[in-house]
């Protein structure tokens, strides 16, 4: 869907931002909802949060930010949550929740309700059955998920997610049958690409509401820091972020035996996953070439680090966006990434860094070593990369997403 001429919304416009977590301390998906809010709000003051009251201590006291709203917990929810079966409804009973305070801010504000906006910015699965308030304009998203492991990786899946993998599509059926909310949105932002599109035309959603979109922006801060520059030969790399398996972490590590220079891997992070990357970094007699820092203290140090290397590398698996690719491309930072997913939405080959085929394990190993040795030794190489991936990543500011979002809410409200 495009609109042409779009202009900034109306100050008379209020917008009702909607998600059960928003919160630096509950995850990714808390910490986009929260970014959101506050650049949405620096943009458009008429904007107002509304999020569950276990967020509550954390907004009032700690980021001491106002006009959030709060749901609070009732016998039904406590219900659903202790059903395992049917905790699946708990999005809707809190939608319902949610739609009913911003019905009662309207009338008691005396507002008007042809310029009042519900933007429901979690969850983010496009499966999620979804209801819509029958008097406001409504708008979900950024929407993505729907990402499964590779063909290759399927043995390693748990059972959950096989399962969700099988039953996507028939999920969407029945959403398009029994739970239509997402059908009757007055606009969708898609961040999964072509997926993300296919499984909501599957659950009935028209094609002009959907709205290509980034799953999450940059802070403007992490953009305003000097490039990382490159020149010369420098061995040094890093891997960053939760050690699980869907990361790949492993992958890395295998592939320093097939590498012609001696390349030096830093792995930042913690997780399940880490006894099993130092026993395989022994066993391969490359543990004097990885080293396992840990987490930094803060977000920061961490990026601070980064000018110390030539490169990322993130062979994830199961990641529907990447905002660690989007970090260290935006510090300029060459990318080493599979084509699957996020990242294959972020980087482009060759240009800003390297996208490797899930064919089979020994292709990826290859292909890994063959890029960390090309960066490694070519400084110039890195250098292009450095300055396509920062000027890339220049588009990807949450004050560019939010201002391209308010242009989209004005041709609503018109």
């Amino acid at each position: 869907m495009k609109f042409s001429n779009m202009k900034m919304i109306s100050e008379k416009v209020t917008i009702f931002l909607i998600a059960p977590n928003v919160s630096e301390q509950m995850g990714g998906e808390a910490i986009k909802a929260l970014q959101i809010f506050q650049y949405l709000k620096q943009i458009h003051p008429q904007t107002i949060q509304i999020t569950h009251e276990r967020n509550g201590t954390e907004v009032r006291e700690r980021l001491k930010l106002t006009d959030v709203l709060f749901v609070k917990d009732d016998w039904l929810a406590i219900f659903l949550w202790k059903s395992i079966v049917l905790q699946w409804f708990l999005d809707i009973w809190f939608a319902q929740k949610a739609i009913a305070i911003a019905e009662d801010y309207v009338s008691k504000n005396q507002l008007d309700p042809s310029q009042v906006i519900l933007h429901y910015t979690e969850p983010n699965s496009p499966v999620i059955p979804r209801i819509v308030s029958p008097n406001f304009y409504n708008v979900f998203g950024p929407i993505n998920g729907n990402i499964y492991y590779p063909k290759i990786f399927r043995k390693n899946e748990n059972v959950k997610a096989k399962f969700r993998r099988i039953l996507h599509m028939p999920f969407q059926k029945i959403n398009s049958l029994f739970f239509r909310g997402v059908a009757q949105a007055d606009l969708i932002f898609i961040a999964g690409g072509e997926r993300t599109k296919k499984s909501m035309l599957v659950a009935g959603v028209p094609p002009e509401k959907m709205i290509d979109s980034l799953d999450c922006g940059i802070k403007d801060e992490i953009l305003d820091r000097p490039r990382i520059e490159h020149q010369g030969e420098n061995f040094k790399f890093i891997h960053f972020g939760r050690l699980v398996f869907h990361k790949c972490t492993f992958l890395i590590i295998e592939s320093l035996v097939k590498t012609k220079n001696k390349i030096l891997l830093d792995i930042v992070g913690k997780g399940p996953e880490l006894e099993r990357c130092q026993v395989l970094a022994k066993k391969l007699g490359v543990e004097d070439r990885v080293n396992f820092l840990g987490w930094y203290t803060t977000h920061g140090e961490l990026l601070d680090s980064l000018k110390n290397y030539r490169g990322f590398v993130f062979p994830s698996i199961e990641d529907a966006n990447g905002i660690v690719v989007q970090e260290a491309m935006g510090l300029g930072l060459p990318t080493i990434c599979l084509d699957w997913g996020g990242p294959q939405l972020l980087v482009e080959h060759g240009i800003t860094g390297y996208l490797i085929e899930p064919k089979n394990q020994e292709y990826i190993i290859a292909c890994i070593a063959k890029y960390l040795d090309e960066l490694a030794v070519n400084g110039d190489l890195a250098e292009k990369m450095s300055i396509a991936s920062r000027k890339k990543a220049q588009n990807w500011r949450w004050s560019n997403v939010i201002n391209q979002w308010t242009c989209y809410y004005s041709k609503l409200v018109m």
